[in-house]
């Protein structure tokens, strides 16, 4: 955002810098070169150039001013705030420095800081009617962060109505072979892939205390209840509880939680999986965001303990932002083991591939589409087809959210999947289509 919204206000203050400054750079070529770059949003390369220079040049205002510049443009806020504050002591009078000092220090979590910059800004009558509208924002947020630093929740209820076109990953075959006892049977209808309309309802929570400006704690918790029009025998509910404690340190933020995630269909709690996560995030550039994470978990099905599994994962994947679109990246894979070995049919190891991105229209519009390719290889032969279980599947989402207020939002969502395995059984497709309407509060 800042690259966007004040590289046109840096490339101005540039000029300024080098008339008020009381003992001007003499040779500025020296500065050509940073300052091309920066009007050319070579951010990278730039930051390369102000650290080369940095040496001879710090205590310059018409370089600590550029070299602020890149260092927010490089999410290095910290050595932002040293620059921008050299440059306002040495040229209090120069309010555009001073928004500046504000904006990094807003980065790094400084928001009272940020407030109270901010609020000289607009009490003084030398500031600029653009320049106290910044301040001004600024100022509200740095507000809003000051009151989130206190216990805060925010909640979201969501009405969904959609068609699912195979309810219960069912096959379309009519009867199937059992290798183990010779003989063809006949399939129910409870096996076979089933359609319906639905409905579902959800509540969402979510929020957090912050403890410093590196280390807070955030919560969430949301519970859906899912109906079917006419077979209500696949009605579902469940609900995703998860806490996590982060804090950054130099080197990158990490973070461990525990999740709870339980399901259950007809009435009856069918499973409950419990998994640790540990995170840890990296900003590479200004662009590339790195995250990546191990997850050790434990599967408790109800009704059956064939079901019931150890899990561990680890996921990997890459953020890359370009203007008002996210693309990732992702990598994961996952080993599912029965926690009895006479259960080892239904261990299975998952590698997954996946696409993603995230793209802001304008202030109403929000798109997002993903695509994922999934393997899974099963650890032993199936007791009936005398066979090991080996499926591949594609899954596929598009989302178009439109926000009508803070308050009120609507989505258009679809979902996509194709699943083939060797087992005939286990193969199917299915897609759902749904209009969703959120209440923010």
């Amino acid at each position: 955002m800042i690259k966007k919204t004040l590289l046109p206000l840096f490339l101005s203050l540039y000029c300024v810098s080098t008339t008020v400054s009381a003992n001007p750079i003499e040779d500025k070529s020296t500065l050509d070169k940073l300052k091309k770059e920066i009007s050319e949003s070579a951010f990278d390369s730039a930051w390369l150039t102000a650290e080369k220079l940095k040496d001879e040049y710090l205590g310059e205002p018409a370089f600590d001013f550029l070299y602020g510049v890149t260092a927010l443009a490089n999410n290095q806020a910290e050595y932002a705030v040293f620059a921008f504050e050299r440059v306002t002591a040495n040229k209090p009078e120069w309010l555009d420095a001073q928004y500046l000092l504000a904006k990094a220090n807003y980065k790094i979590a400084n928001y009272q800081s940020a407030l109270d910059i901010s609020q000289q800004l607009l009490n003084n009558p030398k500031t600029t009617a653009k320049l106290k509208q910044s301040a001004n924002t600024l100022l509200d947020l740095s507000q809003s962060k000051l009151d989130k630093q206190s216990f805060y929740v925010s909640q979201r209820v969501s009405l969904s109505l959609g068609y699912d076109s195979n309810i219960n990953s069912g096959t379309t075959e009519d009867n199937i072979f059992i290798p183990s006892t010779g003989d063809t049977f006949l399939l129910s209808e409870e096996s076979k892939e089933s359609n319906d309309n639905y409905g579902s309802l959800s509540y969402q929570a979510s929020g957090g205390k912050i403890f410093s400006q590196v280390s807070k704690i955030t919560f969430s918790g949301k519970g859906t209840i899912h109906k079917f029009q006419d077979e209500s025998q696949f009605d579902r509910m469940f609900a995703d509880l998860a806490l996590q404690y982060q804090h950054s340190f130099n080197f990158g933020r990490v973070s461990v939680g525990l999740k709870l995630t339980p399901l259950w269909l007809d009435d009856e709690l069918y499973r409950t999986r419990t998994t640790l996560t540990t995170n840890f995030e990296k900003q590479l550039t200004a662009k590339w965001l790195v995250t990546t994470g191990l997850n050790l978990g434990k599967t408790n099905n109800k009704i059956s303990d064939a079901l019931n599994t150890d899990n561990v994962s680890v996921n990997l994947a890459g953020h890359y932002f370009s203007n008002n679109l996210k693309h990732s990246f992702g990598l994961s894979y996952s080993d599912e083991k029965s926690d009895q070995d006479i259960y080892d049919y239904n261990s299975q190891k998952i590698t997954t591939v996946s696409y993603s991105n995230v793209w802001i229209i304008n202030n109403a519009w929000i798109a997002s589409g993903m695509i994922a390719y999934q393997e899974k290889e099963y650890q032993d032969s199936h007791p009936f087809f005398l066979e090991q279980r080996d499926d591949d599947m594609w899954l596929a989402s598009a989302s178009l959210q439109y926000n009508h207020s803070k308050q009120w939002s609507y989505n258009l969502n679809i979902n996509a999947q194709d699943k083939d395995s060797n087992l005939s059984l286990f193969s199917y497709q299915r897609s759902d289509i749904s209009l969703t309407a959120n209440m923010n509060f």
